[in-house]
């Protein structure tokens, strides 16, 4: 059902033992939000791509990663801004930043991601929650991009858990034992319930799929 390459889950791996570290260095009493810094832009786009207020994501994928409040605290948060360099880019931030090879396949450095979430997820003012479990968070992301001149697009939406949910196997079942979705290897308390691919995708997206309860966001709340 995906064909998600061992590469893309070594490098969740890498990354959340790295998150786990940052979180280990910060003060256990320091909350995400009084680390957020005062100049952080709430409404209207900022410079990497995001609308807080509005909810939403359109640029870059590697903006997203560079300018995500989720890494508040990591060297590279907010330090670059790429607008299509190329590989140069990619370069200097490996240089710079010795866990970058582990946050995203370079092949994908000028790939597009337009991104859409609710409260349930992220906060208008940018703050995650400390749990998405029973939150009612649901996100959509389109990426997309071109190979040798064919365009390809591939769209996924996300549901969060609920407690009375089960994960086995990979699939996600609802507490009357029915198939709701299947787990995301990013993000181990959202469930993926729809994916629809366009053209040829790269090897580091899943593969179709249709919830059988269905790919609207209503069924999934609380």
């Amino acid at each position: 059902m995906k064909k998600l390459t061992c590469v893309f889950g070594i490098f969740l791996a890498l990354v959340l033992v790295l998150s786990a570290c940052q979180e280990t260095a910060l003060d256990e009493n320091v909350t995400q939000e009084e680390l957020k810094k005062a100049n952080v832009k709430l409404t209207g786009f900022d410079d990497w791509g995001f609308n807080w207020n509005a909810q939403q994501f359109n640029g870059y994928l590697i903006n997203m990663m560079l300018g995500d409040s989720y890494f508040e605290g990591w060297p590279h948060y907010k330090q670059h801004v790429y607008n299509g360099e190329g590989s140069e880019f990619w370069n200097m931030l490996v240089a710079n930043y010795d866990y970058w090879i582990y946050m995203m396949p370079p092949e994908l450095l000028d790939t597009r991601l337009n991104a859409h979430w609710n409260s349930g997820l992220i906060r208008k003012d940018g703050v995650y929650p400390e749990t998405w479990v029973n939150s009612n968070g649901w996100i959509v992301f389109k990426y997309s991009g071109e190979v040798d001149g064919q365009y390809w697009s591939h769209m996924r939406k996300l549901v969060s858990s609920r407690s009375s949910d089960t994960l086995s196997g990979g699939i996600w079942y609802n507490s009357e034992g029915k198939e709701i979705g299947f787990e995301s290897m990013y993000w181990p308390e959202l469930i993926v319930i729809q994916v629809v691919n366009e053209g040829e995708i790269p090897p580091f997206f899943y593969d179709e799929y249709n919830s059988p309860w269905g790919p609207g966001y209503g069924k999934y709340k609380n």
